[in-house]
């Protein structure tokens, strides 16, 4: 690459960069209940942000979607690993056409808290996630996750207990 294009795309990726760093500033402006050091970093796109409620200490990591159709709350000390998506609405699959478009059903997700949501991670709607949850990359959990456990697969699956975290003792590791 002659010295000019280097010099053009560095630039075209800074002024990508600037942008995707202040469309994710306004996202979370929007959201009207943000905790205490909340982290979140590019990428993030939130349908509806005024639907959404974040607890204390959340990180949502690059390149993540809320359609928040319906409410979406994630609790303290949580982590939404990259590319995520949490989903509050479906379509009426009984219907075709621009009637199953018309017609959606909106149910919220509830997301506890000290969860960790691997990469990758897609959450239907109407679900909600216990405190102390794992779900593995690449998962997409579609029914309630009981707390405490690890979770994996398509659909997410109980694999075991999560050992050794209790919700007073892991506070202060993030």
């Amino acid at each position: 690459m002659n010295p000019s294009k280097r010099v053009k795309a560095a630039i075209a990726n800074k002024v990508v960069s600037w942008l995707e760093k202040w469309r994710t500033r306004y996202f979370l402006l929007q959201i009207p209940q943000v905790g205490e050091d909340v982290r979140i970093f590019n990428g993030l796109f939130v349908e509806n942000p005024h639907n959404v409620i974040l607890g204390n200490h959340v990180r949502i990591n690059v390149n993540c979607m809320m359609q928040a159709h319906a409410r979406i709350e994630i609790g303290d000390y949580t982590m939404i690993g990259a590319s995520c998506l949490i989903v509050t609405a479906n379509h009426d699959t009984s219907k075709r056409g621009l009637e199953a478009f018309d017609t959606q059903k909106h149910l919220p997700v509830k997301i506890g808290r000290h969860c960790w949501l691997g990469a990758g991670v897609t959450v239907l709607p109407g679900v909600t996630i216990g405190d102390e949850v794992v779900v593995g990359a690449g998962s997409t959990v579609t029914s309630d996750l009981p707390p405490g456990g690890i979770y994996a697969g398509s659909p997410a699956r109980f694999i075991k207990t999560r050992p050794g975290i209790g919700i007073d003792s892991c506070h202060e590791t993030l």
